[in-house]
């Protein structure tokens, strides 16, 4: 192979990763609620704060844009989604979906060490405190029991809803002005007996409560103008 051609590949690999770096920094800062609901980001400003060029972070705001965590407006200027009642009650509608199968199949196909993680989950959400901290474990925490459903393509519709769900956590703890006891408490009895029902392997009780557990965030939500 010519040593061009060489140099060409290795510097599409190098770009590409530092891409997908940018994707985690960015992602990981939207979804931790550094940037304020319907704020504008430029590309200009994302290069100074990340230390790189503009190409990575217009490369990374269109996979940003297919997973929901910016939009681009009709200027063509990008912004961070200020999650409407419209856009919470799509959410849920497909999380009433998956959520339910993936229970049911995780009481069928879970294993020890799928639980071990799990409660990991639970134990670390117990001392959580920040809004980051309480958003991105329990996003986590419904994110390994897909897993552990073993369903490849159940786990594709659940990584196109993923990061639009912990963005809807965030903006949804973010009205509250701090993380209370009570906020920890019910978010680790609730996952604490939904991880119960799945390990006892009876996937119809895992699968009832798991719709169970997503309609009790239905009261949270915003009501949507018929």
């Amino acid at each position: 192979m010519p040593k061009s051609a060489s140099r060409t590949d290795s510097s599409s690999v190098d770009r590409a990763r530092l891409s997908q770096t940018v994707v985690s920094q960015l992602s990981r800062a939207i979804i931790a609620g550094e940037f304020e609901p319907g704020s504008r980001v430029s590309e200009p400003t994302l290069s100074t704060m990340l230390g790189v060029s503009r190409a990575p972070i217009r490369e990374a705001l269109i996979e940003l844009e297919l997973r929901g965590l910016v939009e681009f407006d009709p200027t063509g200027h990008t912004r961070i989604p200020a999650l409407a009642p419209r856009d919470i009650e799509e959410i849920h509608t497909v999380r009433l979906m998956i959520d339910p199968v993936a229970a049911g199949l995780a009481a069928e196909r879970g294993t020890a060490q799928d639980f071990v993680v799990l409660e990991a989950n639970i134990a670390a959400t117990k001392s959580a405190k920040t809004l980051a901290d309480v958003s991105r474990l329990d996003a986590e925490f419904h994110d390994r029991i897909v897993h552990a459903a073993g369903n490849r393509r159940l786990l594709l519709c659940w990584n196109s809803l993923r990061d639009q769900f912990a963005l809807w956590l965030t903006q949804m703890q973010l009205r509250r002005e701090a993380v209370t006891h009570r906020v920890r408490q019910d978010t680790v009895e609730s996952h604490h007996k939904l991880l119960e029902v799945i390990r006892s392997g009876n996937a119809k009780r895992a699968t009832e409560e798991a719709r169970r557990h997503v309609a009790s965030w239905i009261r949270l939500m915003p009501r949507v103008p018929k």
